[in-house]
């Protein structure tokens, strides 16, 4: 039976702890991945912004076949993140980790090469989202609508938010162009 933490979908105001839970859970990685770049992205990255209550990072490697090497992936778990290979399966440079605790999840750590598209993806996001107010606005009233129309189906709203995403990250491209 699927818990919680895998089928759950509550989007909560923005909360003023999310800076300092990155940051905990930056040097948590940072202790096991020295010469990473580490990145607090995603929604809970954008002040004032709605989201799941999971900070999502992004961790810039050079190569992320080292990661996932026995010793490097017990200690990254022996931290509580756990690596599920699955989930990008079409994609072998992006390594997923997540964080739950008490079926809660807490963390979502997308482990790419520092210099590749999706690492400066997230980052542009992140800097788009910040930056131009209606974006951010239409992000919200869009996950507020996936939350409310799939809040017992995460994997439905985490495949339809997608949809939503790629919209604006073709926003965030033009935006970018323009500056």
């Amino acid at each position: 039976m699927a818990n919680r933490a895998h089928t759950v979908v509550e989007i909560v105001p923005y909360d003023d702890g999310w800076p300092s839970r990155f940051l905990a859970s930056a040097a948590e990685l940072s202790a096991v991945l020295p010469d990473a770049v580490i990145e607090h992205v995603g929604s809970t990255s954008v002040p004032g912004l709605p989201s799941k209550d999971t900070i999502d990072i992004a961790v810039g490697v050079r190569d992320v076949g080292t990661v996932l090497t026995g010793p490097v992936l017990a200690a990254l778990g022996a931290a509580g993140f756990a690596y599920m290979p699955r989930s990008f399966a079409d994609d072998p440079d992006h390594a997923f980790l997540h964080r739950i605790v008490d079926d809660h999840r807490t963390d979502h750590v997308h482990v790419v090469p520092s210099g590749s598209v999706t690492f400066t993806d997230y980052l542009l996001f992140r800097g788009f989202l910040r930056t131009v107010p209606d974006a951010a606005c239409r992000y919200e009233a869009a996950k507020l609508d996936l939350a409310r129309r799939y809040a017992g189906r995460r994997s439905v709203y985490v495949d339809e938010k997608q949809a939503v995403v790629d919209r604006l990250m073709d926003e965030a491209r033009a935006w970018r162009e323009q500056r």
